[in-house]
This record gives C-alpha cells, structure tokens and sequence, in this order.
C-alpha cells in the first residue's frame, strides 16, 4: 500500500516499494521503459488511424486537427526538456504522460468518426439479445433512472467527469512519483481508445436508448441529450452525408466495448493505494459504470467487454516491464 506524505524526493520503483514488507526488493524498473511502451502505442494507433482513413476513404480537415495537435506537441517538447535536458522527474513524467493521453485521445476521436463509413452493419440485435441472455433488462434500468430526476441529475454529472478524471489520475500519479502507475493509465488509455474504435468499425451499433425506441414520455425525463447525443452525427457519417472529419466537432459514437467503463477502471487503479483518495476513486468508478447506461446508451454487455480489455492491457503493461515474472505474479501485482 503506498503511503503518501509531504511529497518526498522519488525513490526508484520497484515491487518493494509498492508492497512494503513484501520481501526482498527486485531490480528497480526503469523509467525508460516506463514510458517506451505508451510511446510506442502511440506510434502505432497513429499509423492504425492513417489505415483506418483511407480503407473508409475518409478525409481529414487538416487546419483545425493541427490546431488541437499543438498542446500535446508542446507537452511532449517540455517532457523532453525536463527528461533529459533540466531532469526533474515529477515535470517530465506528468507533461509525458499528458502529451500521450492527449494524442491519443484525439487520434481516437477522429479515427472513431472515420470507422463509421465502414458499412458494416450494425450490432445492436446481438447486444440486445445478450443482454437479454443476461437477465439484464436494460431499458427497465433506464426508465428508472427517467422515473428517479436526482438520481439521473447525478449519475449525468459524474459520466460528464470521466475524461477530466482520467487527466487528474495522470498528474496524480506523476506528481506523487507513481510512475508506473501513471505510465500504466497511459499506455491503457492509448491501446484501449483505439482498440475499441477499430472494433467499432467491424462491431457498430448506434446505442440501447435509440435501438429499444425508447418512448418520448421516458426520454423527457432523462438528462437532456441522455443516450442521444451523437445520434445525428452517427447516421450523417454512416450515411455518407459527412466524408470529411472536423476535430472541432468530435462525439462519443462508440457503443462496444465501453471506453467510459475503461477509463473508469484505469483511473481507480491509476489511484489506488492512496490513502483518502483510493476509496472516493473506486466510489466514482463504480458510478461512471453505472451511469454508462442511462446517460451514455450502453447495453450492459459493453461494460463487461470494457472490463475485459481493461484487465488485459493492465496485466500485459505488468508483465512487458517485468518478462521474467511467470503470469500467476503479474496478476497477483494488480490486487
């Protein structure tokens, strides 16, 4: 369990110092090594993004892309100032795992709207039916949340924290000396952002909400927007209407797996250990889930999905940084 105090000088990281009293300590994990692998993935969601926009013959707005790129340009320049020119490893960690959050987040977003001129037909059906199969009645869920306004005026507000969150669990971590922890939220943030939006592009579905018709008597009651949002600019490019994507006007179209269960996930984890914080993390987690429903149209199948690629990313960042450890140690390392 870490401790946290006063913000001491960081110390290397090892398995040591996250489990005191744990045995003797491993070799120190480089920094280095931390931060390779959300670099690479970076690299590579970029290059998945340059094939996913030309197999859909999507194009592009190139001014206001650019204009968005600057921050996380300018983030990667003061990582490298403060990695190697005037070192100080709480700067260079957060302006690094920042820049990587950034980029990452806006190749996904772009890239998602692209997916939607795959054709491919939607899925809804096989999720409804999955849910079904579950004994999950999803639009029951929804129509009492519409019958409950606090409830519903609470659960839209904490869906609207997800992506700040994942920001505060970056700097967090960073500051605190967590570094592999926050490399961790990187790297997963990065690899799951893209994976599901090339899922999307063979795997789509418009939401739960829309596909179960939700009555108008119910969706009045929701949160404005609730499980709707992006429905106009989904069928604009899944119609065809729309082949150019502006960075400027970027929506969650996405259904499965849920990328907000995700980074609900990844931030609690990016958290936990620390004393006050980890609890309130979980609490908050457990509620963007839950509200990924009502507010944000998801079957409950995603959420499940979302877990799953969350779980494996996490335990494969483990084991890339510790090769040696046999699988049964990694797993043990995230409880």
């Amino acid at each position: 369990m870490w401790q946290v105090a006063d913000f001491p000088p960081p110390e290397p990281e090892s398995d040591a110092s996250e489990h005191p009293g744990a045995g003797a300590a491993t070799p120190a994990l480089s920094r280095p090594r931390h931060g390779l692998t959300a670099w690479a993935v970076s690299v590579v969601v970029t290059s998945a993004a340059i094939v996913l926009f030309r197999a859909t013959d999507t194009a592009l707005k190139i001014e206001p892309f650019l204009a968005m790129a600057a921050l996380p340009v300018f983030l990667l320049c003061l990582h490298v100032v403060y990695t190697y020119l005037r070192p100080d490893r709480r700067i260079g960690a957060v302006t690094g795992g920042l820049a990587v959050v950034i980029w990452a987040g806006l190749v996904a977003g772009v890239s998602a709207l692209a997916a939607l001129r795959s054709d491919a037909p939607l899925i809804d059906d096989f999720l409804a039916h999955t849910d079904a199969a579950f004994g999950i009645d999803t639009p029951a869920l929804v129509a009492w949340v519409a019958h409950h306004p606090p409830a519903g005026m609470v659960l839209a507000i904490i869906y609207a924290t997800t992506v700040p969150m994942v920001f505060v669990a970056v700097i967090v971590s960073g500051c605190m000396g967590r570094e592999a922890r926050m490399w961790q939220a990187c790297f997963v943030f990065a690899s799951s952002a893209n994976l599901c939006v090339l899922l999307s592009a063979f795997l789509p579905a418009i939401d739960a909400i829309i596909h179960f018709g939700t009555p108008p008597d119910i969706l009045a009651l929701l949160p404005d927007g609730a499980g709707r949002f992006h429905a106009s600019i989904f069928e604009a490019y899944r119609s065809g209407a729309l082949t150019a994507v502006d960075s400027r006007h970027l929506q969650g179209v996405v259904t499965f797996p849920s990328f907000h269960a995700i980074m609900a996930l990844l931030t609690a984890y990016a958290l936990h250990g620390i004393r006050i914080l980890s609890p309130f993390a979980w609490l908050w987690s457990g509620l963007v889930v839950l509200s990924t429903i009502p507010i944000g149209g998801h079957y409950a199948v995603d959420l499940l999905a979302g877990g799953v690629v969350w779980g494996i990313l996490t335990m494969a960042f483990r084991m890339r940084l510790a090769p040696s450890r046999p699988p049964s140690a990694a797993i043990k390392r995230m409880s």
